[in-house]
């Protein structure tokens, strides 16, 4: 395991099935020269978290994922639950135990997603024995123009206060259109941010390329099935929607409030002299659930994050992460999992990072 902490750990590529396709630009973004769109539009980066998929397209640790150390393979769920607080960090274990509290995907979606939305940690407690909910978060690395489909955009939130009893008759007449006139539509473009809040109805558009930061769940309740390949109860997890209708904030979300979900980066650390800096890309109104920082190094820069777990995607460039036992080099779409206890980093070159971190709140 001590040779574990000695580099940072580069991540083996970990596709996951789900039911609509993509992967196209997440084939190109990983350096494939054939990306076509497929049944595994997401890669799950640093992942403990079992992907949950109908029989038939699953596997036995699919979701988790892997690094390769002195030729044997481990998955990061193995290391958590031997060694928790030098993957996730003290403060991590304290509060939530042995996990790393985090789950971040590579999502490339080549047609548009269901309206859909997650339970909060108290609904996640009371109803699915979880002390995690799904708050998520995406950060949008490209766009693509798909034929026959809406140009790149995301739903977020309902404009006005729905009813209980207006949105279940919408559910149960499978009445999509109204749903999504309902609805905040974003046009999406690289660079942009969204936060998704737990509860809030949400959908991405088909040709969105995005990092996901999540909690570590697979919980999603969909309001929007029909012309897509989910049952109806599967739509509400089996549990009816006398209980599952009260997963969806049916709040309206308008004005500031609306302005906050969609954040511009901030400066925290760092400026052009130092050659780095680093941006929160979320805002305080994630910190409860987890953190995205983009790192900019030219020169060189010490890793800031040390002390927690830390999921690092490579978007743009080329370079080095070092310490004193040796090097990782880096380049665009590579994937990392730095340790809490991972040896002393620095980065050098030419880089830009997206860094998640899990909150210690």
């Amino acid at each position: 395991m001590d040779r574990l902490l000695e580099l940072p750990l580069r991540l083996s590529p970990n596709r996951v099935y789900r039911f609509y396709q993509g992967g196209a630009q997440l084939d190109a973004f990983g350096g494939a020269l054939d990306a076509l769109d497929n049944e595994f539009p997401e890669d799950w980066v640093g992942s403990i978290t079992p992907a949950i998929n109908p029989p038939g397209h699953t596997h036995a640790g699919e979701g988790l994922s892997t690094v390769e150390v002195d030729g044997r393979t481990w998955t990061l769920a193995e290391l958590v639950a031997e060694r928790p607080q030098d993957v996730a960090g003290p403060a991590v274990v304290a509060r939530y135990g042995a996990t790393t509290a985090l789950l971040v995907k590579l999502l490339d979606a080549g047609s548009r997603l269901p309206v859909h939305g997650h339970p909060t940690r108290d609904f996640a407690r009371r109803v699915l024995g979880s002390q995690f909910g799904k708050a998520e978060a995406w950060v949008v690395l490209a766009t693509r123009h798909i034929r026959g489909q809406l140009s790149p955009r995301v739903w977020l939130g309902f404009r006005e206060e729905v009813p209980r009893s207006q949105l279940l008759d919408w559910i149960e007449r499978q009445d999509t259109d109204a749903i999504r006139a309902a609805m905040n539509e974003i046009p999406a473009r690289p660079g942009d941010a969204f936060f998704v809040r737990p509860g809030l109805p949400h959908a991405t558009g088909a040709g969105v390329f995005l990092i996901e930061a999540q909690e570590p769940t697979d919980f999603s309740v969909v309001a929007e099935y029909r012309d897509f390949p989910i049952a109806p109860h599967e739509a509400h997890l089996g549990l009816g929607w006398d209980t599952m209708l009260d997963c969806f904030d049916r709040s309206a979300v308008s004005g500031p409030e609306l302005e906050a979900l969609c954040p511009r980066p901030r400066r925290i650390a760092g400026d052009e002299t130092t050659g780095w800096y680093e941006e929160d890309l979320l805002g305080e109104q994630s910190h409860a659930f987890f953190q995205a920082h983009r790192l900019v190094v030219h020169g060189s820069a010490p890793w800031p994050h040390r002390g927690i777990y830390s999921v690092v995607i490579v978007t743009a460039g080329e370079g080095l992460a070092e310490t004193d036992h040796g090097r990782v080099t880096l380049a665009g779409g590579d994937t990392l999992a730095i340790l809490a206890a991972t040896a002393a980093t620095t980065m050098s070159g030419d880089l830009e990072l997206v860094v998640a971190t899990p909150s210690m709140a």
